[in-house]
């Protein structure tokens, strides 16, 4: 039998051999467990050196980095593997500085927060579509509405390298090549925008991640616990228990491995070394719920980055401080003990003990070992994860029993990051370093199966104990069978912690910086305006805005203009220059007796913060469109009034055609991803694959179907694939095809994508089919998608050429009324590597019902960097009879041409009607003005002026 040392700890659990342990004697043994197994005390007498599984608040970077993994909840600034600035933003050279930042080289469950600059961020993940180029934006460093930081996470699963990085990031200088896929790997990708308002240099990041999933051998059905976990099935593996330090020096001490290569912890270890129901009842004590700052949370939770060069023991022994565990080799069986002690397991008396063999008795500590007090300090999330101190615990009784000195013990729980946590260990370890008995004595064969953590009573008459509870530190078997113990006081009301009375919650110091607050706008005022022409004549209904003068460090003056009825923007303008008097009327387009909003803010020299003003109302006069008459000439046009908010209607309706479509995409891949199948009940794989290679050059076929069965749900998935590559150049067909029956819903999809890559050259066309069916809705959809692109590196981007085709059919259910739409759409994208981009977009839809309508329209659009030219038409029939069709052009200039007679062509612009020849029978007009200005024929005022 083995005994358990501190000493054999650091070793690696490794067994004292037989040999020794038959001649071992009660001064051997008692110097072998030694005083170290008290956490409080074992701090006096630890090396001066850093703790392992910190947190590592600085980025590394260099090709000597130490592999290193994730368990629990943890944070790392991670390790830089790629970084290069490129692009173009206006004139801006360089204007993007992107890094690839390793986290854990093994996968992970995510990433759950952010620090940049030692600040928390939020990252908005409202719109997937962008987390295919720069990533998600970080909202704190977003100025209006242009974004200058963005992040994407990669969790280690991933098995394609991120093509945004290969094609857009990647230079002839920096290459990212697509073989860097980092199998296994977690990253973020971090890309900033040059702004000297938001960066005064290079920032830093801290990312918070969930870590590694992990085996819980109390989820393993087969293995005496309790749900679908499975040793041999990692994707089986995560859960809660990933947070619990006996869940996670489990995974350590059966080995960590990647796809069956081993990473970290022993090797070759069988189950068998590892008593399940002794697991499974210690991993219960650290998942008890216990009360916290935020309610019921677990007792022990523990977070680590390791390093593969960590020690293995050291490890153990780092996680375990955070449960107040210890480690058991007996015999080549591998336990721990958490937290209090458990119920005893023998008992013995006096009368027991081999009185003919040498005994020790240590009834107290030396003084150099007492503890009075403790203080701690750990790592805290709410303060950036920095290390904090928590409050320190005295006990002025203890101070009073050691000659009124203050002996503290100062404690390093680098893997725990809860306060309330901290301050238990912190309570239980100042209790436990009172309990100084401590006894070696030789017990009888009959006690052969005592084990280090095995909790006994002692009755003594001769030491005064009636039940007292020791735990067993050490065994050693002696040669005529008996058993020489080592037992040490325990009490369980040492560990016993009421949160409404031992907790006092931590200060938390800020950790953002004191920035200045906004500057409001002052003194802004709106009132109606009218536009006069040279003759003093009404021409055009407009809006003045007044701000206060005598403002320091303010350039322009921001002005925004929206429609008070539907809240679109119609104005929109930072140029205004703050001068006197500081006051403008606006020289933009708005429709007489219109209800408006209008808000302003200060643009300044420099980089200070400032704040818009609230929406202020006013009306616009009633001045018509057409100088010198007292009518509207468009009064009592149907559905003329609201023209503005029509056509932005009909080029949101057309513009979101596409991403509609992937929308209800991205819908159907979640239904299909929230699919539980854990616990299937029939589960079966058929999978098949053939390969060919020579040299550089390799041709694979794979299939797979795999179908499972649930009490009220089933999937069947077939994949199938073919690839060549030659060297780098790769071609590729994928197709998917999945059906699906649960409560709640039947879907049947197919989804077939080919793709090729030749050098800079790249192609892909992608088809789906989806039909589902639910209690609120039937959906037809076919959607196919083709793109082909090059890079330039000349400009460090690709050109693209892109095309979009879809079809929807869709019956639905909307306050128990039906209501049928179909829409049919094509949309064809061609960008240069410059910048330019070009877009023509064309759609159909029919919808039933009083709101329903058909309508047909096509756009032409042409631009980039946010500034675009278009022109379209639109048709549309509204169901609702009140309302007129209509046909409405969109463009610069509208021309109507005979045939091949470009003579007499009919023209509209921006300026007016205009034809050469018109064969008009009634003309209904206010006046008449020749080209010249001779002759003026009012014919509401009944006047014919000429003039010489």
């Amino acid at each position: 039998m083995a005994i358990f040392t501190s000493a054999a700890l650091g070793a690696g659990l490794i067994s004292l051999g037989s040999g020794f342990l038959a001649t071992v004697s009660a001064i051997a043994l008692n110097a072998a467990v030694g005083i170290g197994l008290q956490l409080a005390v074992a701090s006096l007498n630890k090396p001066d050196a850093p703790e392992p599984l910190g947190v590592r608040g600085k980025m590394q970077s260099g090709g000597d980095v130490p592999r290193s993994l994730i368990m629990g909840r943890r944070a790392s600034a991670g390790s830089l593997v790629y970084a290069n600035t490129w692009g173009q933003a206006g004139k801006t050279p360089n204007a993007y500085f992107t890094q690839v930042i390793s986290l854990s080289d093994m996968p992970v469950s995510g990433m759950t927060a952010m620090w940049v600059n030692g600040e928390p961020v939020t990252v908005d993940t409202s719109d997937a579509s962008v987390a295919g180029t720069f990533g998600y934006p970080v909202t704190e460093y977003r100025t209006g509405s242009r974004d200058h930081l963005w992040v994407k996470f990669y969790d280690g699963t991933q098995t394609a390298a991120d093509s945004w990085l290969v094609s857009n990031v990647s230079s002839a200088a920096r290459p990212y090549e697509n073989t860097r896929v980092g199998r296994g790997i977690a990253y973020a990708v971090v890309t900033a925008r040059s702004n000297p308002e938001l960066f005064s240099g290079f920032p830093s990041f801290r990312f918070e991640l969930q870590g590694m999933p992990l085996y819980d051998v109390s989820k393993d059905s087969t293995a005496g616990g309790s749900g679908a976990h499975r040793w041999d099935n990692p994707a089986t593996w995560g859960g809660d228990g990933d947070d619990l330090p006996a869940v996670q020096v489990y995974n350590i001490m059966r080995g960590i491995r990647y796809n069956g290569d081993w990473l970290y912890g022993l090797q070759n270890t069988p189950a068998a070394r590892f008593p399940a129901s002794d697991w499974i009842s210690q991993i219960a004590k650290c998942r008890l719920q216990v009360e916290g700052p935020n309610g019921l949370e677990a007792q022990y939770m523990t977070g680590a980055e390791i390093a593969v060069g960590t020690e293995i023991g050291t490890c153990i022994e780092t996680i375990l401080m955070g449960c107040q565990g210890r480690p058991i080799e007996t015999g080549g069986i591998y336990k721990i003990r958490v937290g209090e002690p458990g119920n005893p397991s023998f008992a013995f008396t006096d009368a027991d003990i081999i009185s003919t063999v040498e005994q020790t008795n240590k009834p107290f500590l030396g003084l150099a070992d007492s503890i009075n007090g403790i203080t701690a300090r750990y790592p805290e999330p709410e303060e950036s994860w920095n290390v904090k101190p928590a409050p320190p615990l005295y006990r002025a009784d203890y101070e009073a029993r050691d000659g009124n000195r203050r002996l503290v013990s100062d404690l390093d729980l680098t893997t725990v990051s809860r306060s309330r946590q901290v301050q238990q260990i912190m309570k239980a370890a100042l209790a436990e370093a009172r309990r100084e008995r401590r006894h070696t004595l030789v017990l009888p064969p009959a006690f052969w199966t005592a084990e280090p953590g095995d909790v006994c009573t002692w009755t003594s008459a001769r030491n005064g104990y009636v039940s007292k509870l020791f735990r067993v530190d050490g065994v050693a078997d002696r040669t005529n069978l008996d058993v020489m113990v080592d037992v040490t006081e325990v009490d369980p009301t040492d560990y016993q912690f009421n949160f409404f009375t031992d907790y006092r919650p931590p200060v938390f110091s800020p950790i953002s910086p004191d920035r200045p607050p906004a500057q409001p706008m002052e003194g802004w005022q709106v009132f109606p305006a009218t536009i006069y022409d040279a003759q003093g004549n009404a021409r055009r209904p407009s809006i003045q805005v007044n701000c206060a003068a005598d403002q320091d460090d303010v350039r322009n003056v921001w002005i925004q203009v929206r429609l008070k009825a539907s809240g679109l923007v119609v104005f929109d303008s930072d140029a205004t220059a703050y001068a006197p008097p500081h006051s403008w009327t606006l020289n933009g387009v708005f429709l007489p007796l219109t209800e408006y909003q209008v808000r302003g803010r200060f643009v300044p020299y420099s980089n200070r913060p400032m704040e818009w003003s609230a929406w202020l109302d006013v009306t616009t006069p009633d001045v018509k469109l057409a100088p010198g008459l007292d009518f509207d000439p468009y009064e009592g046009v149907t559905g003329f009034d609201n023209l503005d908010e029509d056509l932005a209607g009909y080029q949101e309706w057309l513009g979101s055609g596409v991403r509609e479509i992937r929308e209800r995409m991205e819908e159907i891949d979640s239904l299909l991803a929230d699919q539980d199948f854990g616990n299937a009940l029939d589960r079966q794989k058929l999978r098949e694959q053939v390969t060919a290679t020579f040299e550089g050059a390799r041709a694979e076929y794979m299939r797979e179907v795999q179908v499972l069965a649930t009490a009220d749900a089933a999937l069947a998935t077939r994949i199938e694939s073919l690839t060549a590559t030659v060297g780098v150049n790769k071609a590729e067909f994928l197709s998917q095809v999945q059906v699906l029956v649960n409560a709640d819903t039947a879907l049947s999809q197919s989804i077939n994508s080919l793709s090729t890559n030749f050098g800079s050259f790249q192609s892909s066309v992608n088809s789906r089919l989806v039909a589902l069916s639910d209690a609120d809705e039937a959906l037809a959809l076919s959607v196919d998608e083709l793109e082909a692109q090059v890079f330039d590196p000349a400009t460090g981007l690709p050109a693209v050429a892109s095309a979009v085709s879809g079809l929807q059919s869709q019956v639905s259910t909307i306050d128990g009324r039906v209501t049928s739409l179909a829409t049919a759409l094509t949309s064809v994208t061609a960008a240069s590597s410059s910048g330019d981009v070009n877009t023509a977009n064309f759609r159909m839809a029919a919808m039933s019902g009083p709101s329903g309508y058909s309508r047909i329209g096509a756009q032409a659009r042409q631009g980039g960097a946010g500034a675009w030219r278009a022109a379209a038409w639109y048709l549309d029939v509204p169901n609702n009879t009140a309302l007129p069709t209509r046909f409405l052009v969109e463009a610069d200039q509208f021309i109507v041409v005979a045939g091949n007679n470009l003579n007499n062509p009919f023209v509209v612009d921006g300026n007016a009607v205009r034809m050469n020849v018109a064969n008009i029978g009634t003309v209904n007009a206010g006046r008449m003005l020749a080209l010249n200005g001779k002759v003026d024929f009012n014919l509401n005022a009944g006047t014919l002026e000429f003039y010489s």
